[in-house]
């Protein structure tokens, strides 16, 4: 989203204070299709800072949409060291939560996950660095609250998050070019990733409550040779490599299971092919016709084609046109069945 900075001292708010910075933002897209008509999406985001003369910098930003009111927005608080945020709608990421699962470990909520705990509408979180160490703190209007902290130790990061009911903690860094990350928590789930590279070869060790794999991958010429294995004897073997403008995948796995992709570039032309042992297939690909025209066109095993021509407008701006028999059938874009006309922009 590209803003637009606006610093103006008709925008100061007493005598003597520092002038506010705000800045608005948005994007817009109208579209018709010949299947479900017109349709529209608009969203505004505004946001302002002031320095304060005790230390703290007040900031406030909102996103408002067509479809909501106030579709998210942060109001906070905050110096170097200190922080308190109130958040209209949850972001997502509450005080408990540490980081993303570790390798074959099971799902810890609230914790080793988003704060699906928290409520989605409105949520406050404070935080305070004190002694290289941050403290952190989430609740919501229903009172369901969550707590995390976390340092660095020497190289070593370390998390720990409560939620109210369990508890998680994680440990990660680098030792002996080893790289590694170790979570607990308290419903028995638990879980070591660790990767290093070790005659040329690449690899890798998942271990968890769920179980365990491991991995290695090793460049053999112009191609990568890689494999996994795990506790239930499945395994998979993968090749991937260049020539010239192509580049080949393919997979193969314990289950006779293969998947094959092949992928040309060159000037003005991308093709891409992919296909697998269900005899499901795609074909799709692209051609620069230039001064920021692009045309498209694709297939699959099911009969579903479509071909699309997009404009870039300069500014933020694009137009596109586009026919299709099925919805999504573009592996890199939304694209509706029918015939549909959108133009779109950011500002």
């Amino acid at each position: 989203m590209k803003r637009i900075l606006l610093t103006s001292t008709a925008l100061v708010a007493f005598a003597g204070a520092a002038a506010a910075e705000i800045s608005f933002g948005g994007e817009a897209e109208f579209s018709y299709n010949s299947n479900d008509g017109f349709d529209h999406s608009v969203e505004v985001t505004a946001s302002a800072s002031q320095a304060l003369d005790n230390g703290y910098t007040a900031s406030a930003e909102l996103t408002v949409s067509d479809a909501d009111t106030v579709a998210a927005g942060n109001i906070s608080i905050a110096n170097d060291n200190s922080s308190i945020t109130y958040h209209v709608g949850n972001d997502g990421t509450g005080a408990a939560y540490i980081g993303d699962v570790v390798g074959m470990q099971g799902t810890l909520e609230g914790i080793f996950e988003d704060a699906d705990d928290l409520d989605e509408e409105a949520t406050i979180t404070a935080s305070m660095t004190l002694g290289g160490a941050t403290i952190s703190a989430s609740l919501d209007d229903e009172d369901n609250y969550e707590i995390g902290v976390s340092t660095d130790l020497g190289g070593t990061s370390v998390a720990a998050g409560f939620d109210g009911e369990e508890f998680g903690a994680m440990l990660s860094g680098s030792a002996s070019a080893v790289d590694y990350s170790l979570a607990f928590g308290s419903n028995d789930t638990y879980g070591l990733s660790a990767s290093t590279t070790a005659a040329g070869a690449d690899l890798s060790l998942d271990f968890g409550d769920q179980g365990w794999e491991i991995g290695a991958s090793m460049p053999m010429g112009p191609a990568t040779v890689g494999v996994t294995f795990d506790d239930d004897s499945n395994w998979e073997v993968s090749l991937d490599t260049t020539l010239e403008a192509v580049a080949l995948g393919m997979t193969f796995n314990q289950d006779s299971d293969w998947t094959l992709s092949a992928d040309y570039a060159a000037d003005a032309i991308t093709v891409g092919f992919d296909t697998d042992s269900d005899n499901d297939w795609s074909m799709d690909a692209t051609y620069d016709l230039g001064n920021g025209i692009t045309a498209g066109v694709g297939t699959n095993s099911d009969s579903d084609n479509y071909v699309e021509v997009d404009y870039d407008l300069g500014g933020g701006a694009a137009a596109a046109i586009s026919w299709a028999t099925g919805d999504d059938i573009n592996p890199g874009e939304d694209i509706l069945e029918g015939t549909t006309i959108s133009v779109s922009f950011s500002f």
